[in-house]
């Protein structure tokens, strides 16, 4: 039986943050569509991709390095489509060395994605990215990496994620279906409502005592149940602060 691992789970910001994919088949497609959601530059390394991934370079909207992972290939800089001149195949970026990150200068990968059908290159990769302190995530054999990627539901502002810390993607799914079935399509507007009434909260409010009060009061109105029923209407700011007038000091 492997070693219980207890994973710190955490939220990236990777916007505008290279990440690196070793491999191109439909493991590595999966994790992308996500990565790229999340605003990620992404660079993919492999000799072969899937249609989706090949699409995805053709528009610019990852590079493709069409070769092998090679030793060192993590130490490298990222590339953009916007910054080289080389391109493979239908403008498809081939990246050197010295290729300029969009922003002016190099920058090191923040995650690394092992995803081939090849172990040893896979292992190959976690030893390379553990050897330069970056995270990595190995799709065959989870426990030779350094991070897992949880099964992920959205709704708006709201993610819920399920980790079986390796118990099996089939068992994340079934659980995953049920929470998409209790955090329904409602919970979108739901918490963009509250957001925005939390931070017109936080902007009035000076006093922190009343504005946690506020707050606290603020999660307890019933708008989901509004919205469920067809019932709500957005408020203004008018109405925002007669809400706080009216509970302020409570």
């Amino acid at each position: 039986m492997s070693e219980y691992v207890p994973y710190l789970p955490i939220m990236l910001d990777c916007r505008a943050r290279p990440i690196l994919v070793i491999g191109g088949g439909k493991v590595a497609e999966r994790k992308i569509i996500h990565m790229l959601e999340a605003g990620a530059i992404v660079t993919v390394i492999s000799p072969d991709v899937t249609a989706a991934i090949q699409q995805l370079a053709e528009k610019g909207q990852l590079n493709w390095l069409k070769r092998e992972y090679r030793a060192g290939d993590l130490s490298e800089g990222i590339c953009s489509p916007l910054t080289t001149e080389a391109t493979v195949d239908a403008s498809i970026a081939e990246c050197s060395d010295t290729t300029a990150h969009p922003l002016g200068q190099s920058q090191r990968y923040l995650l690394v994605y092992a995803t081939t059908s090849l172990p040893d290159v896979n292992q190959s990769v976690a030893e390379e990215a553990q050897r330069y302190g970056i995270p990595v995530n190995v799709a065959d054999r989870h426990e030779r990496g350094t991070f897992i990627n949880p099964a992920v539901i959205r709704r708006g502002r709201l993610v819920a994620s399920v980790s079986t810390s390796g118990a099996g993607p089939a068992i994340s799914r079934r659980l995953v279906s049920e929470l998409e079935n209790y955090f329904d399509e409602d919970y979108e507007l739901y918490m963009e409502f509250m957001y925005h009434l939390r931070h017109h909260i936080k902007r009035v409010v000076h006093d922190p005592q009343e504005r946690r009060r506020l707050l606290e009061q603020a999660a307890t109105l019933d708008v989901l149940a509004q919205i469920r029923h067809k019932q709500f209407v957005w408020w203004d700011e008018e109405q925002i602060e007669q809400w706080i007038i009216q509970y302020r000091g409570r």
